[in-house]
């Protein structure tokens, strides 16, 4: 279980890492191209990663492998649109917990069991995703029927790419993270060249990407918007190491998910907030509710529980 909890971790802290990166670069570019390329570098992480072998192709994988792919691109559209119609602090926990509650309800399901003390773990941590995604904010508003439809179909999709993933066979290997990342970057070069042949703009995809952005990764917030603007070179630079770190967050899930059990690389590996909401602090100056910091002390008792159990 150790190794689990451990390739879980690290794999959240990838995701983290990427987030705020990708928030900053998206702040200076628009979402889809910064976007896509992060979604390339990713691919060519996972492509080197399979050159040594330790993979195998089969019917399986494959449509593991696509399904993951393609749910995770609809979550990530979705993601955006949620929180363009906003309020960002109420819907991006909502996101979160859902995310985090797919794969648990799978694990169950299929009967994945733990004992106890681990899903009292699971519990925990679930509780602190929601504290850390929580922004500060002194009036949240209203929460519409879209919103709340599109962060559900959100919440929903992204768990579900984890469940995909989880499906696929264990002498698959990496394979199937490699074609979740290969989809996504089909769909988002189709997506931007239907939109270009179209001649038109989505709000919340292209040019104000900034306002889309503050949501869970809470990576470029409001102290990024008064920070000084950086070159154009440093936010494509942003983005490759986004996709890089992307990549490498995608394969380690994928060997967590060989090894362990659903539920508890799901929930932990969406504890990727907790890594955006110290960079953001540290580098961004941003300050750190205290909820936020209720989450990351219950995030941490919830990996040492599940290492015990």
């Amino acid at each position: 279980m150790l190794l689990i909890v451990v390739l879980s971790l690290v794999s959240s802290l990838f995701y983290g890492t990427s987030d705020f990166l990708g928030a900053v670069a998206a702040r200076r570019l628009s979402v889809l191209p910064a976007t896509l390329v992060t979604y390339a570098l990713g691919s060519v992480v996972i492509a080197l990663a399979l050159l040594p072998g330790g993979w195998s192709w089969s019917a399986d994988a494959g449509v593991s492998g696509v399904l993951a792919g393609l749910f995770a691109i609809v979550g990530f559209i979705t993601f955006y649109a949620a929180l363009a119609i906003g309020p960002m602090s109420l819907l991006s926990p909502v996101i979160a917990l859902i995310q985090a509650l797919v794969p648990v309800t799978a694990a169950l399901v299929t009967g994945q069991g733990l004992s106890p003390l681990g899903w009292s773990a699971v519990g925990l941590a679930v509780v602190a995703t929601l504290l850390i995604s929580r922004q500060h904010t002194d009036a949240p508003g209203r929460v519409t029927l879209p919103g709340a439809v599109l962060a559900v179909v959100s919440g929903v999709t992204l768990g579900a790419s984890v469940v995909a993933l989880d499906s696929s066979p264990q002498e698959s290997g990496l394979l199937p993270a490699f074609l979740e990342m290969a989809v996504g970057l089909v769909v988002l070069s189709c997506l931007i060249g239907v939109l270009r042949l179209a001649r038109r703009e989505i709000p919340w995809l292209s040019g104000e990407a900034g306002t889309a952005t503050d949501g869970p990764e809470a990576a470029a917030g409001t102290a990024e918007a008064t920070a000084e603007p950086r070159a154009p070179r440093a936010a494509w630079a942003a983005a490759a190491g986004a996709g890089l770190l992307l990549g490498a967050a995608n394969a380690l899930l994928m060997l967590a998910l060989h090894a362990g059990n659903l539920a508890v690389v799901s929930v932990l590996s969406s504890l990727y907030p907790l890594a955006t909401v110290i960079l953001a602090a540290v580098v961004l100056r941003e300050r750190v509710a205290r909820i936020q910091v209720a989450g990351i002390a219950l995030a941490l008792v919830a990996a040492v529980l599940l290492s015990l159990s």
